[in-house]
């Protein structure tokens, strides 16, 4: 082994093993692929270089040429490859470039091994193909360091500068092309250039590529990004032409950028001129229109902005074309969403004002929510209102069940589940269960109730304090698409509103409820508690009269002590009745008739109603009218003192005349103001129903009391 051989054997080892240490360490970057080539092609040459230089029986000397061939061409077209991964030119390497490439080194091995062609085109001193592969090897190496030049010359300078070691790498293959042109009189010296310089290249790349504090992992020249670029990129001279375009605005416009150069742009953009007349500086605008290559509408951004030299004269414009398409039609499809959202609740809250229940309510508005969010079914579970109820959640209303899931969905263990789900959700998030999960918790599995796809929307009462918690909505899907994240923000949106109207629809009628017992209260104490205390009153006078010895006549006594205790029965009777919900489901004809059986009938007092057939009237003006007529009976029950009263309801062509008369004491109307007996509330209700109101009385006459309100005509 001579001294020539282990010298380049040693530096060729230290120079490899720093490229593979630097290689391992970044061993993620792309353009690794390249520079491991190298190493892998300068390892074998220089090992077969040793083993030939140790001794020639190992290494033949025809095979050890064969190698040089071979390895001096892949080694040049590595450092091709690699050029054009670090240029940002990867979309080259295709299977095709590689297959190209290759052929030259094929068949220089399939002709080096043909004996014939052997000894005529391969030498040392005149061979053709000798000096063919170093052209081809020269050539690939030239295109390579342009390709290296073209991308650091685009840096700062400061960049480039710092990436001396790769351009001075990739410049060491070529001057061993270069030395192996001068010298073939050695072997040993035509093979210890090409492997030392071939090395110091796979030092200089493995250096500069892989010292970050140099230069970046990935470059990007200036055409790379704007030829990446999904916005389109315009430049227009100071003559207003074109005279450059990226591939997005090709795409963008719909014209090559052959067709599109020199064109003046006001033949692109028809708002050109209009946009120069704006102030200085960057403009930016909108637009609609269609595209050429396309039939459907596009909507584009435009931002327009001047191009100036370095003594801040203008030369030109950029516009920068941005397909805001996509966004706009996003825009729309949410746009349409908060409308159908906003819509829902209005539908909603009016359900909620001309509900007669809660029940109603709930059931006309499930059907809305069901048809909004495609769905088919839905349960609405609410809180018991009662703390001492055992069960603090049931079904309230309930659509698009089958019979055999209605038991399930209705069953008390569901409802403990989703009441538990609740209690522990304390950021009282939706809960959405999917068909195709084995391991669903809380509350059931969706399959339970038959769905694929089934969402929880907590019924929550935000306040300052502290939240409650209403219910809950459970909404079904049998499609194939999961309810969405926009889906499930806004039935929150209707779940916040419903269970705000259920909490205001709890708390009326709470304070209803509450107003009426204290009326009740008001007028036990204001009429039958002061009838009994009559009572009481007489009997003890009598009784301390008899004792007394006073005379005393007991058939007037008795007298008034009856007197008083009817006035007390009717008065019982009226309370009683009016402790009954009022239903007018059977007509305002029936309620009367009902009315007048159930109190007037048994006080003592003849009642008569007559009536008109096929009264129609519109639900809200029945309403109005039983209650006006109750307040008028109420009076007469309690202070005409009557024996006989009537009640005519009849119809002209036009309006509804309900009419009460008494034949009791009657009063003076003069001396009488509108809050007595009732007056002002009978006047507010025929108002509300656009109705006429008219009381006409006398003292010891009796009392008549008329009110007209139209009539619904039926088309």
């Amino acid at each position: 082994m001579s001294i020539q051989s282990l010298s380049l054997f040693l530096v060729v080892a230290i120079i490899l093993t720093i490229g593979v240490g630097l290689i391992l360490r970044r061993k993620t970057h792309d353009n690794v692929g390249g520079i491991s080539a190298m190493v892998v092609i300068v390892s074998i040459w220089t090992f077969v270089y040793l083993l030939h230089g140790i001794n020639e029986t190992f290494v033949p000397l025809n095979f050890l040429k064969s190698i040089n061939y071979l390895c001096i061409t892949t080694a040049a077209l590595a450092q091709l490859f690699f050029s054009l991964s670090y240029s940002h030119r990867t979309r080259w390497l295709t299977v095709t470039t590689y297959a190209i490439f290759l052929i030259e080194p094929i068949l220089i091995q399939i002709l080096f091994w043909t004996e014939p062609s052997r000894g005529g085109l391969f030498g040392q001193e005149n061979g053709i193909l000798d000096q063919v592969n170093l052209i081809y090897v020269s050539c690939v190496l030239a295109v390579s360091i342009f390709l290296f030049m073209e991308t650091f010359l685009s840096k700062p300078r400061p960049h480039f500068l710092g990436a001396w070691t790769i351009l001075v790498g990739a410049f060491f293959p070529l001057l061993s092309n270069i030395l192996t042109f001068v010298s073939y009189s050695e072997l040993d010296v035509h093979l210890f250039f090409p492997v030392f310089l071939h090395s110091l290249a796979v030092a200089g790349f493995s250096y500069g590529m892989f010292n970050s504090n140099l230069i970046e992992v990935t470059p990007l020249t200036r055409d790379v990004v704007i030829e990446g670029m999904d916005d389109g990129w315009m430049v227009v001279d100071h003559q207003d032409k074109v005279i450059d375009v990226n591939s997005s605005a090709e795409k963008i416009i719909g014209m090559t950028r052959e067709k599109i150069y020199g064109l003046p742009v006001d033949q692109i953009l028809s708002e050109w001129t209009k946009v120069l007349q704006s102030s200085d500086g960057v403009k930016e605008m909108e637009m609609r229109r269609t595209s050429k290559s396309q039939s459907e509408r596009q909507y584009l951004n435009l931002r327009i902005s001047q191009l100036v030299d370095k003594n801040n004269l203008q030369f030109g414009h950029l516009i920068v074309w941005r397909d805001i398409t996509g966004r706009k039609i996003i825009d729309a499809i949410h746009q349409s969403a908060r409308d159908e959202l906003f819509v829902l609740l209005n539908a909603i809250s009016s359900l909620a004002s001309r509900s007669i229940n809660l029940e109603d309510f709930l059931s006309e508005s499930s059907y809305q929510i069901l048809y909004s969010f495609h769905s088919q079914a839905i349960a609405v579970f609410l809180t018991e209102e009662s703390d001492s109820s055992p069960q603090k959640l049931s079904l309230k209303s309930h659509f698009g069940f089958s019979p055999e899931h209605i038991n399930i969905i209705n069953s008390k263990t569901i409802a403990a589940n989703i009441y538990n789900w609740l209690i522990k959700n304390e950021e009282n998030r939706p809960l959405i269960l999917n068909a195709q999960d084995d391991a669903v918790i809380v509350p059931f599995h969706p399959t339970d109730i038959g769905f694929n796809y089934v969402t929880l929307i907590p019924l929550i009462i935000y306040t300052q304090h502290e939240n409650s918690i209403q219910g809950t909505l459970c909404l079904g899907r049998n499609e194939d698409t999961v309810y969405s994240q926009d889906e499930v923000i806004r039935l929150t949106t209707i779940a916040n509103q419903i269970a705000t109207l259920i909490d205001s629809n709890r708390r009326r009628q709470f304070a209803i409820a509450l107003s009426e017992r204290q009326r009740l209260l008001r007028d036990l104490h204001d009429s039958v508690s002061q009838k009994l205390y009559g009572l009481v009153a007489l009997t003890e006078a009598a009784q301390a009269g008899i004792e007394a010895g006073s005379k005393i006549a007991p058939v007037e006594v008795l007298s008034r002590i009856g007197e008083n205790a009817r006035q007390a029965v009717k008065e019982m009777r009226l309370f009683l009745y009016e402790m009954q919900p009022i239903d007018l489901k059977d007509g305002l004809v029936s309620s009367l008739q009902h009315r007048l059986a159930a109190v007037e009938g048994r006080a003592d007092i003849k009642a008569r109603m007559i009536s008109d057939e096929n009264i129609q009237l519109e639900k809200d003006d029945e309403i109005a009218l039983y209650y006006i007529a109750q307040e008028a009976l109420n009076n007469i029950l309690r202070h005409a003192h009557a024996r006989n009263v009537s009640v005519n309801l009849k119809q002209t062509r036009q309006n509804v005349i309900l009419e009460i008369k008494d034949d009791g004491q009657g009063f003076d109307i003069k001396k009488l103001d509108d809050s007595g007996l009732g007056l002002r509330n009978m006047k507010e209700r025929a108002a509300q129903a656009s109705g006429k109101f008219k009381i006409s009385s006398k003292t010891g006459v009796g009392t008549q009391i008329v009110v007209s309100v139209g009539r619904k005509v039926s088309l």
